[in-house]
């Protein structure tokens, strides 16, 4: 009687995770069944890699401006050996960004990209998933950079995904007549990596992956878009663990109303007076609209996004996991001296008092002050009360990222905006021309964000980053020293300008 009650929990067991990587291989390629039919990537040493995987139908046409909709079946084998065309974007003032004004562009845009261990351990399967959301403003980028290139990730036993979401006025768009659907509209940047997510929990297991485990990572607007995704109650159980790098940002966040003035004052300029007439224009007469960087943001829907970031950490009206949250030191120095030159006339009378709390590389000259409040006001406030918001009630692992290669330190103070992203991803510990203090920085920090993908602590022996609330407020440091536990030396400057209006 007893083997007979067990055994169907053992069929349970047997079939909800899979023992081993079910990939069929000729030569150089790889090719996997999934659900809506098989698609063929290439085998590249170690690894499985599959770019290019369509996780939505492409909207286009009567689906621009609408949520993403799940992909066809398909009878044929779908080719997965090259990246998908960026999504359609202006042209970035900046590299990497600025560089895909030459490459592959499109509407059809949503898919994603996979890196896969090739013949992980039986111990460590079902694997974990970690995706990787794209910087860019929400106006530029894909997931296809090179800087995003998962094999170091998927080398130490994680399937790495990257993807595209809808940027711009094809990302963000609310629409009159968007908005009077009952269905979660206008951002439709944030819905697509949703849509992402859900695809990835629909068919990672056949590669091997663990839909339990599955850790969201990003970073600036990527970042955001975690925190975000935190926030919506839309995206609860899509994830289990978060990674947020400089991506607590200070965000115009606007109204639906703020948000429409937007869209009505586009359809008048491109003479479309109904969103009939905006779906028939050409993209790239959408692209070209005259838009603002707050103007394509995400906003306050009340569906997707109830609450601001802040506001809805500040609340704990987010889906608790382990988080992982930090910035860098230096994040000013990415915009270059435009985005500071201002600030000492900005804050006015204060000023004398602020610039007696700037420190390092802020306490040597007044313009050195100003990019270092440059840089506490874009990240470093929102960074901190986030983390400290969400300490009490979730495991919360914060840092802050102010290594500098040896060959930069003589131009540059400290860590810029971007500057942690060949760190963490490992490239620098796989380049054989790194410098050997940049080199050990990039594995520990790669074996971190693994080691938190995996099991949600950041750690590379028991203790040796303690969660928030049990630290006392401190965070890890990487910096030109050993990396350590330590107060933010920030938080004087951080205390003062929390005081004052933003």
């Amino acid at each position: 009687m007893i083997a007979r009650r067990l055994f169907p929990l053992l069929l349970c067991l047997l079939f909800a995770a899979p023992l081993s990587l079910k990939a069929e291989e000729k030569g150089n390629e790889a090719m996997f069944r999934l659900p809506n039919g098989m698609v063929e990537g290439s085998v590249e040493n170690d690894l499985l890699v599959f770019r290019g995987v369509s996780y939505a139908q492409p909207p286009i046409g009567a689906l621009r401006w609408q949520p993403p909709q799940p992909p066809a079946i398909w009878r044929d084998i779908r080719q997965a050996k090259a990246f998908g065309p960026a999504c359609i974007q202006k042209e970035a003032a900046r590299e990497p960004e600025k560089s895909l004004k030459d490459k592959p562009q499109s509407e059809d845009c949503l898919t994603l990209n996979l890196w896969v261990p090739r013949e992980p351990k039986p111990q460590d399967m079902p694997l974990p998933v970690v995706v990787w959301v794209h910087g860019g403003s929400f106006r530029f980028g894909t997931g296809a950079l090179d800087l995003y290139d998962g094999s170091e990730f998927a080398r130490r036993g994680v399937i790495f995904v990257t993807l595209n979401y809808r940027l711009g006025i094809f990302g963000t768009f609310a629409q009159k007549e968007l908005l009077k659907s009952n269905a979660p509209t206008g951002n439709f940047g944030l819905l697509d990596v949703m849509a992402a997510l859900k695809w990835v929990r629909g068919n990672i297991r056949a590669f091997g992956g663990d839909p339990g485990n599955i850790t969201l990572m990003g970073e600036s607007a990527g970042g955001a878009s975690v925190g975000y995704l935190m926030a919506s109650p839309l995206a609860r159980g899509l994830f289990q663990k978060a990674i947020i790098q400089s991506g607590a940002l200070a965000l115009p966040e606007l109204s639906p109303a703020e948000a429409g003035e937007v869209a009505e004052r586009v359809s008048k300029a491109l003479n479309a007076p109904d969103l009939a007439a905006l779906r028939a224009l050409p993209a790239e007469a959408l692209r070209d609209a005259a838009t603002g960087l707050d103007d394509t943001q995400p906003f306050i829907d009340g569906k997707i996004l109830p609450l601001g970031m802040r506001a809805a950490f500040s609340a704990v009206r987010v889906n608790r996991m382990p988080l992982l949250i930090g910035y860098n030191n230096a994040e000013a120095g990415f915009f270059g001296p435009d985005f500071w030159a201002g600030m000492p006339a900005k804050i006015g009378g204060a000023w004398p008092e602020i610039k007696a709390h700037c420190f390092d590389y802020g306490a040597t000259s007044e313009d050195g002050c100003a990019e270092q409040v440059a840089s506490e006001r874009f990240a470093g406030i929102n960074t901190r009360a986030i983390a400290a918001a969400a300490a009490p009630k979730m495991r919360v692992y914060a840092y802050r990222f102010e290594f500098v290669k040896p060959s930069e330190r003589k131009d540059q103070p400290g860590a810029i905006h971007t500057a942690e992203i060949p760190f963490v991803f490992g490239h620098i510990a796989a380049d054989k021309q790194a410098d050997p203090e940049s080199a050990r920085l990039s594995a520990a920090m790669i074996d971190r964000w693994v080691a938190f993908a995996k099991t949600g602590l950041p750690q590379l022996v028991p203790g040796d980053w303690p969660q928030l609330s049990e630290s006392g407020g401190k965070l890890m440091l990487f910096g030109k020293a050993a990396s350590r536990v330590a107060d933010n030396p920030a938080n004087a400057l951080l205390d003062r300008l929390e005081q004052m209006p933003r």
